[in-house]
């Protein structure tokens, strides 16, 4: 179950519709010869739009996450992982860093693994907060691909979260209601709230 994690557990889960994007800035521009000019910039955030369900009958957790953390402080969610990937995922333990990467990596060792990751698994380094994605398959240990480059350098026997346990730090959008919103007063219906990755 993914949504708001807080103190251990979910306290509202994500319903349907989800999407899960990436924000990276691009510039296009064309010229008179109709030629195309890309200009994209390293920076990369995630970003997630959801309608949430508390888990609680009076949903009062939900209430004051709202409204004491507003745009300002940081929440933290369970990333939803891809249906394909949960599907043809074969893990049953964290992953390791078998060999130490600079920041600007676009991949990285894995240690000691038996099983198979597939490409877009969501991960998280245990040295820092950014969340990345796989961008190849990896069989077993071996190097495997991520995206957006790293951020930071990672030594060896570093964890990596890459299952249903991968925590991403996020800010609440600046729409985003500091209260709550009630139909036939008792259900509580906020609509789709935006997360913005912490980055």
């Amino acid at each position: 179950m993914y949504g708001i994690y807080e103190n251990g557990n979910v306290i509202a889960k994500f319903t349907a519709p989800l999407t899960v994007k990436s924000n990276q800035p691009v510039f296009v521009s064309d010229a008179l010869s109709l030629r195309r000019f890309v200009s994209q910039r390293s920076a990369q955030r995630w970003e997630i739009e959801a309608g949430v369900e508390p888990l609680s009958f009076n949903a009062q957790d939900l209430m004051v996450s709202l409204v004491t953390k507003g745009p300002s402080e940081t929440v933290q969610i369970l990333m939803p992982q891809n249906y394909g990937v949960k599907q043809e995922r074969v893990q049953s333990s964290d992953l390791a860093v078998g060999a130490s990467a600079l920041a600007n990596s676009t991949s990285f060792l894995i240690t000691g693994f038996t099983g198979f990751i597939p490409k877009g698994t969501y991960i998280r380094f245990s040295n820092h907060s950014k969340v990345y994605m796989t961008t190849s398959n990896r069989t077993n240990s071996g190097s495997i691909g991520i995206y957006p480059p790293l951020r930071v350098n990672i030594d060896v026997v570093t964890t990596v979260k890459s299952r249903d346990d991968v925590i991403m730090d996020c800010l609440y959008d600046t729409d985003v209601v500091r209260g709550m919103t009630y139909s036939d007063g008792i259900l509580m219906d906020l609509g789709t709230i935006r997360f913005l990755e912490k980055v």
